[in-house]
């Protein structure tokens, strides 16, 4: 048990496996993740295709990564060797990060089949990466203050969040 979680959980009263907390950082980082990533490509000239492929080959390295790094965290750690069993199980559980390209990867694989402009694709993708952000904010103002008005400015910031990633995007393009 990581001991800063010990102590959100004896403030908070409430209690997560530390496999649940895990998929939510896994998704809320693939969330910020894929904003980041579709504001980048949405200033290049990338192909609907490009764009759809990048992100969701990005989102999975990223995955493979976390878990890659965790296990060789844990070798250190504990001293024993390579076991590709941990490896699989900790690349599942990093799923969630891959995960939080899909909706705006869907946008993007719309594009790619020719139902709207690689543009138009890319606009929607970001829209709904900010929304996600939005979604999660809202989810833990609600863990957080199981209140509607803490919980709907909790999920403000988050979206100012993903819209900070937007300036930022604009500006340096």
């Amino acid at each position: 048990m990581i001991p800063h979680r010990t102590t959100a959980r004896a403030v908070s009263g409430k209690t997560l496996s530390d496999a649940d907390e895990r998929k939510f950082s896994a998704a809320i980082y693939g969330s910020i993740l894929a904003t980041s990533l579709v504001a980048a490509l949405d200033v290049t000239e990338a192909t609907a295709q490009e764009m759809t492929l990048t992100l969701l080959t990005t989102t999975l390295v990223f995955a493979v990564a976390h878990a890659w790094s965790e296990a060789v965290a844990e070798r250190i750690a504990f001293g024993h060797g390579f076991v590709l069993a941990r490896l699989v199980e900790l690349t599942r559980r990093e799923w969630p990060l891959v995960e939080a390209g899909f909706v705006p990867g869907a946008a993007l694989a719309l594009a790619w089949a020719g139902v709207w402009s690689a543009n138009v694709g890319a606009s929607i993708a970001l829209a709904l990466a900010v929304l996600q952000l939005l979604g999660w904010g809202v989810l833990v103002g609600w863990r957080s203050y199981d209140r509607w008005p803490a919980a709907i400015a909790v999920g403000a910031v988050n979206g100012f969040l993903g819209l900070i990633l937007v300036a930022l995007k604009i500006a340096v393009h």
